[in-house]
């Protein structure tokens, strides 16, 4: 099995990646597609969309659909970047909750990066008609 599923989607996601990069005023990231298991071998553990760590240039998309392999919507891969560059304009705060002092990460001023991100995607001339009406 090759270690590229679709190399036309995943090359098109790299520059769409970029795009939103440059949108979003980050440099020099880098994108890693999600290597879950060898196609049609092994089970499927879990459900993860993407990741990213708020200290590194890198970030993991899942670019195929879990059982199937086959290539994900445009409009959903798009948003999960929205969501993981949130994370580094955003980082995690401490909150006091109760009586405990805990970490959020997905806090409130979280989520209104998130929209405003998707929002500036759907602005934008080369992104806007990936996305559904």
């Amino acid at each position: 099995m090759p270690d590229l599923l679709d190399p036309r989607h995943e090359a098109l996601v790299e520059h769409l990646f970029h795009r939103a990069e440059t949108l979003f005023g980050f440099s020099s990231f880098e994108l890693k597609p999600l290597r879950r298991r060898a196609r049609g071998k092994g089970k499927f553990h879990y459900l993860r969309l993407g990741y990213t760590k708020p200290g590194e240039k890198s970030m993991t998309v899942d670019l195929y659909t879990p059982r199937t392999m086959k290539p994900r919507k445009i409009d959903a891969i798009l948003r999960v970047i929205a969501h993981e560059f949130a994370h580094h304009q955003e980082p995690p705060r401490r909150v006091r909750h109760w009586f405990k002092v805990v970490w959020m990460i997905h806090h409130p001023h979280f989520w209104k990066q998130v929209k405003a991100n998707v929002a500036l995607m759907i602005r934008d001339e080369l992104l806007g008609p990936y996305f559904a009406e």
